[in-house]
C-alpha cells in the first residue's frame, strides 16, 4: 500500500493526464471509473456512469456556454483534488463586460481513476454566458 505522499504523487499525475488527454480532444473517460459520479452542488442536478458524466463535461466546455473554464489553481491530496477557477466569457455582450464566474471542482480518486467530480459555482450567474440552444 503506497504512503500517503506516493498516492498523492500518483493522483497528481492521474490528474495531469486527465487534463492533456481533455486539451488534446482525446477520450478523456478512460480516466474515469465506471460509476463516476457528477453533481452540480448550485443545482442538484447529477450525472452517474462514464458515458453521462463524459457528455456533460464535453457540453460544459464547448456547448452549454460561451465561456472557457481557466484553472487558477490545483491542489492534491491522497485520494482528494481542488480546481479553483473561473469561467471566462468568450463571446457577446458578456465578453465586452469581462463576465468571470468563479468554480471550484472537487475529485475524488482512486486507483482506479476518477470517481467524482462536484462542481460548485453560480449556474444563476453563468446565465448571462449561455449559448442559444445550448
Amino acid at each position: 500500500m503506497p504512503d500517503t505522499a506516493q498516492r498523492a504523487q500518483a493522483d497528481e499525475r492521474l490528474l495531469q493526464e486527465y487534463f492533456a488527454a481533455m486539451s488534446r480532444g482525446e477520450d478523456f473517460a478512460r480516466f474515469f471509473t465506471d460509476d463516476v459520479t457528477w453533481a452540480n452542488l448550485d443545482t442538484g442536478q447529477s450525472f452517474t456512469g462514464r458515458e453521462a458524466v463524459r457528455e456533460y463535461v464535453l457540453a460544459l466546455h464547448t456547448t452549454m456556454f460561451e465561456a472557457r473554464p481557466e484553472a487558477r489553481s490545483l491542489d492534491v491530496t491522497s485520494g482528494r483534488a481542488f480546481l479553483e477557477g473561473e469561467f471566462v466569457a468568450t463571446g457577446g455582450a458578456a465578453l465586452e463586460r469581462r463576465v468571470r464566474v468563479p468554480f471550484c471542482l472537487v475529485y475524488d480518486l482512486g486507483a482506479a481513476g476518477i470517481r467524482a467530480m462536484r462542481l460548485y459555482t453560480s449556474f444563476a450567474a453563468l446565465a448571462p454566458l449561455a449559448r442559444a440552444g445550448g
